[in-house]
């Protein structure tokens, strides 16, 4: 089970618009090599707003928004910010349109972030927790959450079984669009297809047998 980090944090800071470049304003995306299996989708947003720079923090395959850290700062090409309650630090710097550096929560990981162009922005749409009962049979259900998150690149997604206690497990495979959703779970020896219809991912969970599984999503405030 992956330990939960923090995710989303805002900061006024740096009042005077001169002490950071223009080209830091947007969403920056990178993903955290936790295990060799385990990632997570690191998201750092800096945006002006009334008059000051903030920051903010996602980690959206955890669901997690609104955690405002310790202290942060930007000055120039440097981003960098702390927690003491959470025991977690970035520092970083761009360079050729990345934004590297390390990332410290229990222990030091690199990490580098790309900026959303538009079209990945776009994607977001798709992003956040998919809440769904897999239908066993006609007296057992299993709830299941399908996470997605957006990166510059593409999406990176897991999967969570929370009755059996079972979070974060990888997907091998994975394709969505405005009317397609396709995974794999190499782990499960699973896979699920399904189409978009009445809000919702309407398709099969198959795992020896196929199972019908709707997904819908859970909206958080960001």
């Amino acid at each position: 089970m992956q330990s939960k980090l923090l995710i989303t944090l805002m900061l006024l800071g740096c009042s005077s618009l001169s002490c950071m470049a223009t080209d830091l304003y947007g969403q920056w995306r990178g993903v955290l090599d936790v295990t060799a299996q385990n990632k997570l989708v690191i998201g750092i947003s800096i945006e002006q707003q009334q008059g000051n720079t903030t920051l903010r923090l996602d980690s959206p395959l955890q669901g997690m928004f609104g955690y405002v850290p310790s202290e942060f700062k930007v000055a120039g090409q440097q981003v960098m910010f702390r927690d003491d309650k959470l025991k977690v630090s970035f520092s970083g710097v761009v360079k050729d349109g990345e934004l590297s550096g390390d990332f410290q929560q229990h222990q030091t990981l690199p990490l580098k972030l790309k900026l959303l162009d538009s079209v990945a922005e776009a994607r977001r749409q798709h992003e956040g927790a998919w809440h769904g009962d897999l239908i066993i049979n006609s007296s057992t259900k299993l709830p299941l959450v399908l996470n997605i998150a957006v990166t510059a690149d593409g999406y990176v997604a897991t999967l969570d079984s929370p009755k059996q206690s079972s979070f974060g497990i990888p997907l091998n495979t994975f394709s969505i669009d405005n009317n397609h959703l396709k995974f794999s779970a190499t782990a499960l020896q699973a896979r699920y297809e399904a189409i978009w219809q009445h809000d919702a991912w309407q398709g099969s969970f198959i795992q020896g047998a196929a199972m019908p599984l709707t997904l819908k999503k859970k909206h958080l405030s960001r």
